[in-house]
């Protein structure tokens, strides 16, 4: 993404400065004005959060704001929330989905069950709040005025091993919309000038979110392998090359959220790892627009860079590209408006991105 000195609405004159251009860091001066010396500091667009639940009222949120500023991440996207729960977080930009779309006993029911339970929630935040249910296309359409009424910013959906038999006891909490439905929400979310994320687990559920035509996937098929009710074989969660050439030519966004795996170890964690690796290369061969999230409450956007850059998919380049570039999902046509200034630089070491000496403006 060029950088547009113009972007930054200045009285300065920032000097002695390497600015990011996308592609490389250019020397230059920016602004005009009183002088201030940038110490031959790297300049970059400020970072995104493409995926965290984190931003909201049950959560100590100046404690939370102050962590993601130290982080140098100023923009985020909540991708399930109570519709009454959309705390401004000032310097903060946060985009909210609202309640996500699911089938009955479907994910994220139980976490909304788990906070009802603890009494910080009542039932009216459950069905039509955190979470709204349709078997068919039908339940969608007699829903959606309500729903649309909240007015989210955008619509999450939920494909949890679409096509398998998913038994309502024992999947409790491990299932999701039947493809039809999805189709059917996107069709009306775009008519609504709406875009459309959808939480994928296996790849046929990328496979079906991206006939659907939704706009942005959240997660990558196995980023949590382990974790369903039963075990899955990983040719199930291995991405084709003709889905990862269909994401790149529908122009979907891949969102990572595979930081997860820093919780393994021995075994396990090479198992994850593997297979986080082969699929984001085959994302990256194909072209396919990568966003960076975690969707981890007590981590961020920074555990997940860093955990991608450990995998060596992709260069320091290609990857602090994925990381400036991920506000342009989060709040679409967006133009970089604040910059971090990095004290080495990240293309040498990728560890430099959590080495922010001062921001702009």
């Amino acid at each position: 993404m060029p950088l547009l000195p113009g972007a930054i609405l200045i009285a300065v004159a920032y000097l002695n400065g390497h600015w990011w251009d996308g592609e490389r860091f250019v020397d230059k001066t920016v602004g005009a004005g009183e002088a201030v010396d940038l110490k031959a500091g790297y300049v970059v667009p400020a970072f995104g959060e493409a995926h965290n639940h984190n931003v909201e009222s049950l959560n100590d949120l100046p404690k939370l704001v102050a962590k993601y500023v130290e982080h140098g991440i100023f923009y985020v996207k909540n991708p399930n929330n109570l519709p009454r729960d959309r705390p401004s977080v000032p310097p903060l930009e946060v985009s909210y989905a609202n309640g996500g779309w699911t089938s009955a006993g479907g994910h994220p029911i139980e976490i909304a069950k788990r906070v009802i339970g603890t009494g910080k929630w009542t039932e009216r935040d459950g069905e039509g709040a955190f979470y709204w249910t349709a078997e068919t296309p039908a339940d969608v359409a007699a829903k959606w005025p309500a729903y649309i009424a909240q007015k989210p910013d955008f619509v999450k959906v939920y494909l949890l091993y679409a096509g398998s038999a998913r038994d309502p006891a024992k999947h409790f909490g491990w299932k999701g919309l039947a493809p039809e439905t999805v189709r059917e929400i996107v069709k009306r979310a775009h008519a609504a000038h709406l875009r459309v994320s959808a939480h994928i687990e296996s790849a046929r559920d990328f496979h079906e979110a991206l006939v659907a035509g939704v706009d942005e996937i959240n997660h990558m098929p196995g980023f949590r392998m382990r974790a369903d009710v039963e075990p899955h074989a990983e040719s199930e969660l291995e991405l084709s090359d003709a889905d990862a050439e269909l994401a790149h030519l529908n122009g979907v966004v891949v969102v990572t959220t595979l930081c997860g795996a820093l919780r393994l170890s021995g075994q396990e964690r090479a198992e994850q790892d593997a297979l986080n690796l082969r699929n984001l290369r085959r994302l990256v061969a194909h072209q396919v627009k990568i966003a960076i999230g975690s969707d981890s409450y007590r981590q961020d956007a920074l555990d997940e860079a860093l955990y991608l850059a450990s995998l060596h998919a992709v260069s320091n380049a290609q990857l602090l590209r994925m990381w400036t570039t991920t506000v342009e999902t989060i709040f679409p046509g967006r133009v970089p408006s604040r910059f971090l200034v990095l004290a080495g630089n990240p293309l040498d070491d990728f560890g430099n991105v959590a080495k922010i000496v001062r921001t702009l403006p």
